[in-house]
């Protein structure tokens, strides 16, 4: 059954949430009536708010009176509201953008002068952030004091708006160029196409002055252009360069977005063939681990560990992959860390020729996501290759196509270069004696090219000539 909107509100909040929210409650300042805290209780302890516990919960609070279902309503609906402006609340303190915002026009609408002044000035002093949320504070302040000072001069005295529409003008630049460099991106996915009105006319804005001063507005420029462009290399370079120079003028979320582009060109180049930008891509990642101010701000996702592991051992960085999986593990989420480092220590022991301790590894991994399950294949697969052990690879093989046929998570690309993939290795097995057959099987292989570890594969096929 669906959750109710009181449930839904009441089982996002945390122990702390729960805390805060009974003490908003007991305040007066919030004007809280005794059945607000009653029907609170009664719903975080757990009675169903299902059409039949109506009766239930109206008979607890108003203690046998005959169930009112107006009266019912009109009381959830108090809850919900206090429960929203508390979550309200809490959110602005989160968002200290908006809150001095906010602030700002308090002071001036109660012609509190120093203190708006002051604030004003603070704000200014201390934001870090140059991005598009504080370039929108600027120009609400700018058009705060704009209003305020208004109200204090004469009909002859000329107001003015240069300060007030730079900031709206570059905070609609920076939002427009961040905005249009995601849905690109994601169109390039998904090959759904966006029309973005006016960005031939904001790109030639964006490279004049005053614009082309201000670092959020050249980072999205440039990966705008390396999204877009057929010469985007030299774009490429200069959103990295860029990003080394006023890495701490955004917030952590943001400057890992930016960065996330530069790895996924990097990725998209690798895929191509020039394998030159594997040692980018491994710089890149160094970059984010050694940028503290990102480092503390989240969990590293268990996907970029393993691509990190995956890049620095196709790198041969075998002693800097050992010492940053038992580093970097305990950055991980603590559900995750157990299962990423088997998986990953698993393939470390691969790569280092160790087939029979990372089939052993391996076991510890507990398979329950789809990208967990290819790459563990791919590797057992691997291993019995390596190991000579024909009847356990053709068991695995056959195992690996029916888990192909199967799954329907999975896209047909990766099924059609992990089905290549398996059919070439099989070859390779079952002809490794006749050189005549795997010199037709090598050119078979680079008219395909869409195989999964293309590379190994070309180096296995070498070998067994």
């Amino acid at each position: 059954m669906a959750k109710s909107k009181s449930q839904e509100l009441i089982s996002s909040m945390s122990a702390y949430d729960i805390k805060a929210f009974r003490n908003y409650l007991n305040s007066d300042y919030f004007n809280c009536d005794s059945t607000d805290k009653q029907l609170f209780d009664h719903f975080l302890t757990g009675i169903k708010r299902e059409e039949a516990e109506k009766e239930l919960v109206y008979s607890a609070i108003f203690q046998g009176k005959p169930y009112d279902d107006k009266q019912y309503r009109y009381i959830v609906s108090s809850l919900n509201k206090h429960l929203i402006h508390f979550f309200t609340l809490r959110q602005l303190e989160k968002e200290p953008i908006i809150s001095e915002s906010i602030a700002c026009k308090a002071l001036a609408s109660r012609d509190c002068e120093k203190a708006f002044l002051m604030l004003q000035h603070e704000n200014s002093a201390a934001a870090t952030h140059q991005n598009a949320d504080w370039y929108h504070l600027k120009f609400n302040n700018a058009e705060t004091l704009l209003t305020y000072t208004g109200t204090k001069q004469n009909r002859k005295s000329t107001p003015d708006y240069s300060e007030t529409l730079l900031n709206l003008d570059i905070f609609y630049l920076v939002k427009k160029l961040q905005l249009s460099c995601e849905a690109i991106n994601l169109s390039n996915v998904l090959k759904k196409t966006y029309d973005i009105v006016l960005i031939d006319d904001l790109k030639k804005l964006a490279v004049k002055s005053p614009f082309n001063e201000v670092p959020a507005v050249q980072i999205y420029y440039h990966i705008l252009e390396m999204l877009t462009q057929k010469l985007s290399e030299p774009h490429f370079k200069r959103v990295d360069e860029l990003l080394h120079m006023h890495t701490g003028k955004f917030h952590p979320k943001e400057l890992g977005e930016m960065y996330q582009y530069i790895k996924n060109f990097c990725v998209k180049q690798v895929n191509q063939g020039d394998i030159n930008y594997l040692r980018t891509l491994f710089n890149i990642y160094r970059a984010m681990l050694e940028n503290k101010t990102l480092m503390n701000y989240d969990y590293l996702s268990q996907w970029e560990f393993k691509n990190i592991v995956s890049i620095s051992l196709r790198l041969n960085e075998k002693k800097w992959c050992e010492d940053f999986i038992q580093k970097y593990i305990s950055f991980l989420k603590p559900e995750e860390r157990v299962n990423a480092l088997a998986y990953n220590l698993s393939y470390f022991l691969f790569i280092c020729n160790d087939y029979r301790k990372a089939i052993r590894k391996l076991r510890e991994v507990e398979l329950n996501d789809v990208f967990y399950q290819l790459d563990a294949r791919v590797i057992l697969l691997k291993c019995y290759f390596e190991l000579d052990e024909t009847d356990s690879f053709f068991y695995q093989a056959s195992a690996f196509r029916l888990f192909l046929l199967r799954n329907r998570h999975i896209s047909d690309y990766q099924k059609n270069i992990y089905r290549n993939l398996i059919k070439f290795l099989t070859a390779i097995v079952r002809c490794r004696y006749s050189k005549t057959k795997l010199q037709k099987l090598q050119a078979e292989i680079e008219k395909e090219k869409n195989v999964a570890d293309l590379n190994w594969l070309r180096l296995k096929v070498k070998e067994a000539m």
